[in-house]
């Protein structure tokens, strides 16, 4: 049997989607009436933050969650 370290940065990524699924999948996966309360800007900031979040593995670098999210 071998053992397979992983790297700094597999470790990292790991991470990273481990908080993505906590921190950022709970916001984005709520209904329509939800959505619907937001304002231009919120859903504005919301699509950029979710997007950061889904680049966040590739850059290493995990998003400010915009701080009108509860």
């Amino acid at each position: 049997m071998t053992i397979k370290w992983k790297s700094k940065d597999e470790a990292r990524i790991e991470e990273i989607k481990a908080r993505r699924s906590s921190e950022c999948f709970p916001y984005i996966n709520r209904g329509g009436l939800w959505y619907d309360m937001l304002t231009d800007q919120e859903k504005s900031e919301l699509l950029e933050w979710y997007h950061a979040w889904l680049d966040a593995p590739a850059t290493l670098v995990v998003p400010e969650k915009p701080t009108w999210l509860k």
